[in-house]
This record gives structure tokens, sequence and C-alpha cells, in this order.
């Protein structure tokens, strides 16, 4: 057995065994054309990596991808290491090929000097806590897009179906010119968090490009979407339909138009009924959705799709938090 690291000739191979674990209802073709895309990107090729666990014939048992983060704890700088995408062929199972391959990627992430190791448990958490991972408070909220009896904050125009581009003010789809833009309001966003993901220009295009968007502006299928007024992009929402759910991914608006964010709930409603969608769910929503209740939502502490992290640096002792707005982890920085 033996650990390498993965060429850019072998990927198409490593990524055809993820996607049975990975693959969540996409095409093979589909699935190896987009991470190979991902991993030829400018960001990727310089911030992206695959290690492997391999058999005597070099055949893969084992992977994972390895993203080096920028990011800040606590006001100091921090590289962070984001272990993704782990599997097993099934026949391998069982017989300690992840946590070979897991204990590995932690050291080689140390030698290169990261501080932090981040993830994001979908399988048992128990493999990560062997390896030091303590997991971070998060949580997920949800609702139903349609209700037994007319909800009473709705806006009208929503009920008799109306397109919200001719109900909203300002509200259009988003493109690639609108990066600096929702770049500025990410960071007023996360500025007060203890721990966070920063996002050079590179890591935006990065960004745009895992949520599926197309170049340009009004091919992007109902992803992205703006509230621009005076000129000025004032708020955010990505958007990804996964029948039968619309998934809020990402949102933010500058701290005095935080109550856009309804308009943009109001706007990914509309949707998720125009396309026979049965729910919204995200990571995080508004609080505005939550706390008014704009709509009725539910909103616990996450089941799946854990963030965890684990110190890197024998001097930096491991931070609790308090809270999830201490840590928050966007559901567009992890993929």
């Amino acid at each position: 057995m033996r650990v390498k690291e993965v060429g850019r000739d072998e990927l198409a191979g490593v990524l055809t065994a993820a996607h049975a674990v990975w693959g969540r209802g996409r095409a093979l073709e589909d699935f190896v054309a987009f991470h190979l895309a991902l991993a030829d990107s400018p960001w990727g090729r310089e911030h992206s990596r695959y290690l492997v666990r391999a058999d005597d014939t070099d055949r893969p048992l084992s992977a994972l991808r390895i993203d080096s983060l920028a990011g800040r704890l606590d006001d100091r700088p921090v590289r962070i290491a984001e272990l993704g995408a782990l599997f097993t062929i099934p026949e391998a199972r069982g017989r300690g090929h992840a946590s070979a391959l897991l204990g590995r990627a932690l050291e080689e992430a140390r030698q290169a000097g990261h501080d932090l190791a981040m993830l994001v448990a979908s399988m048992p958490q128990s493999l990560y806590e062997r390896a030091g991972f303590d997991p971070l408070p998060a949580s997920e909220t949800a609702c139903r897009t349609a209700m037994p009896a007319p909800w009473p904050k709705e806006p009208a125009w929503l009920r008799s179906g109306d397109d919200p581009l001719a109900r909203i003010p300002g509200l259009r789809r988003g493109g690639e010119d609108d990066l600096p833009a929702i770049a500025a309001i990410h960071a007023e966003e996360t500025a007060q968090q203890r721990l966070r993901i920063d996002r050079d220009p590179a890591a935006w295009e990065f960004v745009l490009m895992k949520t599926g968007m197309p170049r340009g502006r009004g091919t992007d299928e109902d992803r992205f979407w703006v509230i621009e007024r005076g000129g000025r992009v004032k708020a955010y929402v990505f958007l990804q339909a996964e029948s039968p759910t619309l998934r809020w991914r990402e949102h933010g608006a500058l701290r005095d138009a935080r109550v856009l964010l309804a308009e943009l709930f109001w706007c990914a409603l509309s949707v998720a009924r125009r396309r026979r969608l049965e729910r919204i769910e995200g990571w995080q929503m508004p609080e505005i959705l939550t706390l008014g209740p704009l709509y009725p939502a539910s909103q616990r502490s996450r089941k799946t799709d854990r963030p965890m992290l684990r110190s890197l640096d024998p001097a930096l002792v491991a931070p609790v938090f308090a809270n999830e707005e201490e840590c928050r982890l966007w559901e567009l920085d992890a993929l």
C-alpha cells in the first residue's frame, strides 16, 4: 500500500471511483467533467490537490481532496487545510484505508505549514473524532413551499404567481460583474466571526464555478440573484435546485439593507413554487425569516454535514466557540 498525490492524468480515474459515493444523482460524465474543471481552474491548480491510497497494482482504494484556504482566527491570519470528498471503494471498506489516508493527509498539511484542518462530516463523525477533530456548532433551517392556508405575511403578488422581477424593485439575476460588490458584502457579513475563511478574487471565481453558474448575466437559471438600488448591489443570494428541495446556499446584505433579505426569500419561494419544489433548506437562512417569523420555518442543530475542526500547530490550542455566529462555515466554502 502507498499514498501518493494524484497527477492530472490520473484524476479522471479517481473521480470515476468517487462518483459512486459523491455523485448525488449527477451523470458520471458530468460529475467527472465538473471536478476536472474545478481542478484546472486558476484557484484549483494553486490550492487544491488529491491524495490517494493505492494497492500494489496502483488501483485507488481510498482518496480525498485537500484545499488550502486562507483565513483568520481571533484576528490572526491562519492557513486552513480543508479536507473533502473522502471515500473508500466498496470492496475495500472496513480495512482502515480511510483512517490511514486521513492521518497521512493531516501530517502533510502540518508539514506544509497549515495551522488548522477543517472538514464537513457527511459520514459518521467517529472516524474524524479519532483523528482529533471536534464538531463546530452548526444549524440548518427548512420550510415548506406550500401552506395549508395562505400565510398572512406572504405578498399578494406571490400568491397570484406574478414574476418577482416585476414586483421587487431592483431585483435581477446576478453575474460575474457583480463579484466585487458581493465580495465586499460577504466580507462585512463574516467580519465579526472569530474563525472565518477569506476569499480573494480567484477564490470567488472558484466559488462561482462551484455553484455551476454559467458565465455572463441572465443565463444562470435562478442560481444567483441580487437586489441593486441606487446604482449599488445591496443584497444577494445563491440558490440551487435539487429536487424536491431548493437549497439556500449563501446570502449577504449590507448592514443598512438587511430588510432586503426578506425580498430575496420571497423571490426564492417564487422560484421553488414555479419549479414545484417542496421545500427550501439551507445551512443558514436569514434571521429575518426565523425571528419574525417572516414565514413558518424550523431551525435545528445540524445532524449531517457537520463542520469539524482540529489544530495542526502544537502551539495553537484548539479554540472553543460559544455559538455558530463565531465560526460559521458557509455552504459555498464546502464542496
